[in-house]
């Protein structure tokens, strides 16, 4: 068996349905919430309106972080809430600051406990 006929026996994942969100949550273990925004007009007024749904997908090397804009597909169901996986990530979210207040940066040094 050839390396063409491999390629040719493995079955390819089906191309179904991708979404971009945001992380909203990663403290499960492989899995994360997704945040998918988007918009909607109204039946009457014709004003769109600002809606988001919250996905749980499977993430096998637990990549994605808070913040992070990922994208995701569907797939079987894994879990109860779980039916879609992490394709990748898309977008890193930027590091956390540090909260330093205006005392410390002065004086060089943390304030006092009160």
């Amino acid at each position: 068996m050839t390396m063409a006929d491999t390629a040719q026996a493995t079955p390819q994942r089906a191309l179904l349905r991708t979404i971009r969100g945001v992380v909203a949550s990663d403290k499960a273990h492989k899995t994360i919430k997704v945040v998918v925004d988007y918009k909607t007009r109204h039946p009457k007024y014709g004003k769109f309106l600002k809606r988001s749904t919250v996905l749980h997908a499977h993430d096998e090397k637990n990549e994605a972080k808070e913040g992070d804009t990922v994208e995701i597909a569907e797939c079987r169901p894994l879990s109860r809430h779980k039916h879609h996986r992490l394709l990748r990530v898309v977008e890193k979210a930027p590091e956390k600051a540090l909260q330093v207040s205006a005392e410390e940066v002065m004086t060089g040094k943390a304030p006092e406990a009160r």
